[in-house]
């Protein structure tokens, strides 16, 4: 990216301040936040024993946060030629930072880490437009950092760090702000990984863009706590989605139900086929254990769950049709079976119709598939 093109994107920044070196402590503590939050993800994941990921955890945020690094950090910045810190300094710094404790991460593992955290911080960035929002997302993954496994020690550490940050960003002017606030927005402008998360959230495309609006309930949710640990936030709103939708009825109960169904006798208007009051062979109802031994052996024709009934329909009506010589038989399509089943339904067990993210799995390891 040149020097116009950075000019041109920001407008209200000279070519000269673009990568102002003083957003270095902010993409370090930001992008380490994002880092524990993936670990502690990863480490209930493949289900460590507590007292290995407290320990990793804490020495990961105590060397992340350790005051002398981050003040040495403001330092560097604001000396006579400082430089904001490149992609590669950047991730060695970090991954230095990650194996500090008991944790090993070798270039594979550390290269799927690194796009899940650039990644996930851009799409918080990409939804701010004003410099305070900045401080907002620092202060929300500070205090994120802090509820993973919180101690006295632990939450000291994290409150010196959020004192020495308050402090640099009000020593600093409305112009060095802001610079710092579009430095940290350029500077992860060169990535364009996919992540499943966002992907399964619908806040990605399948380009690696993001999507400006999102039209889903819980979008919302995300937009206006940015930089809270995503990972825990999707999970939680999924287990609400979960209890949200009622359980579907039983296989029985809906073998039942559509016995019923197919035990309808038909009228007289149906070309003779059967005298009111008296059962021809055609159109004896099927007793329900004999339904359900055709019912399933037309199951194991199909792959698909019991509770579709789009494709066990066809083969179904087809079957039966021909029993019935094809007069007055009740057709077994798919509108017809929802219909039936809603109506049967209790009110309170109403589906809901949104999307519901699919909770991570436990056997994962450091991936963009989340």
């Amino acid at each position: 990216m040149t020097s116009s093109d950075l000019t041109t994107a920001t407008p209200n920044m000279s070519s000269s301040a673009a990568f102002n070196p003083r957003a270095n402590v902010f993409l370090i503590v930001n992008l380490g936040c994002e880092m524990l939050f993936v670990i502690d993800q990863r480490l209930q994941a493949q289900k460590i024993a507590k007292e290995k990921s407290i320990q990793v955890l804490h020495d990961v945020t105590s060397v992340l946060l350790e005051p002398k690094f981050l003040n040495s950090l403001i330092a560097g910045s604001t000396t006579a030629g400082g430089q904001c810190l490149t992609e590669e300094s950047c991730k060695f710094m970090l991954k230095d930072i990650a194996t500090c404790s008991l944790m090993r991460l070798d270039d594979v593992s550390m290269g799927k880490l690194w796009n899940l955290m650039t990644m996930i911080y851009k799409w918080q960035l990409f939804h701010t437009k004003y410099q305070y929002q900045l401080m907002d997302i620092t202060f929300r993954h500070l205090a994120g950092v802090n509820q993973l496994y919180p101690n006295e020690k632990h939450s000291q550490i994290v409150d010196r760090a959020k004192n020495t940050l308050l402090d640099f960003w009000n020593s600093c002017t409305d112009e060095e702000q802001n610079n710092i606030y579009y430095t940290n927005k350029l500077w992860l402008e060169v990535f364009h990984t996919k992540i499943s998360l966002l992907i399964r959230l619908g806040f990605q495309a399948m380009d690696g863009s993001f999507f400006v609006d999102v039209d889903q309930t819980y979008f919302n949710d995300f937009k206006e706590s940015i930089g809270d640990n995503i990972y825990a936030k999707s999970s939680e709103i999924a287990q609400l989605r979960k209890q949200e939708l009622a359980p579907m009825s039983t296989s029985a109960s809906c073998v039942n139900q559509l016995a019923d169904m197919l035990s309808y006798a038909p009228s007289s208007s149906t070309g003779g086929a059967a005298v009111a009051g008296v059962e021809t062979d055609d159109f004896k109802p099927l007793h329900y254990k004999e339904f359900q031994k055709q019912f399933e052996k037309n199951l194991q024709q199909c792959n698909i769950l019991f509770e579709d009934l789009d494709v066990n329909s066809v083969n179904a009506t087809t079957t039966y049709n021909e029993r019935a010589g094809g007069t007055g038989f009740v057709n077994l399509n798919a509108t017809y079976n929802r219909q039936s089943l809603e109506t049967s339904r209790p009110a309170s067990s109403s589906l809901s119709s949104s999307t519901v993210p699919r909770k991570i799995q436990g056997n994962e390891s450091f991936t963009n598939d989340f």
